[in-house]
Formats: structure tokens, sequence, C-alpha cells
């Protein structure tokens, strides 16, 4: 087969999209909170065998005056990362063609 690792590829896809609504349909039907994070569960897991923090942390996170500057910095952080991003595979694309066309 001519396109067999695409084949696979959108299979792949299709079953990990398919597995993703199931659970978060059964999540929203039995009514649990779905997708907590794993920050929040974490810490309640530990609050609730007795552990008391020693530090408080707010002290020292920097929180956004408003939700707009919140939402700019982390648009500016996703731009940033897919800039990184396409610099580093086409630098890995150009590095290739020019291998190619010395060879």
């Amino acid at each position: 087969m001519k396109y067999l690792y695409e084949t696979i590829a959108v299979i792949a896809i299709i079953v990990f999209i398919g597995i993703f609504l199931y659970t978060d349909t059964m999540v929203q039907a039995l009514g649990e909170e779905g997708w907590a994070g794993t920050d929040g569960v974490g810490s309640e897991m530990i609050e609730a065998q007795g552990y008391v923090p020693w530090i408080d942390n707010s002290d020292y996170t920097f929180t956004p005056p408003s939700g707009e500057i919140e939402s700019c910095i982390f648009a500016l952080q996703a731009t940033f990362g897919g800039l990184l991003i396409g610099w580093i595979f086409g630098s890995w694309y150009t590095e290739r063609k020019i291998k190619k066309t010395t060879n």
C-alpha cells in the first residue's frame, strides 16, 4: 500500500477522538467534574491526609490585573511556542533539502 502509514495515522486519530468523546460523555453523565487538572487533584489528596502547607504560594505567584491581560499573556506564550516549533521544523526541512541538492 502506498499510503499505509497515513491510513494508520488517520485511524489512530479517529479512535483517539472516539475514546475522548466517550469518556467525556460518561464523566458528564455521572455528574462528575471532567478534566479537573492534576494540580488541584494532587493538592486535594495531599491535604486530605492532614498535611498543612508551611508556605503560602499566593505571595509569590503573579496574578494578572484582569482577565484580558491573562488572555493576552497566554496568547503570547502560544505564539512564541508556535514560532519556536515552526522555526525548528523549518530548519530541519531546509537542512534536508540542502543535503539532497548537494548529494
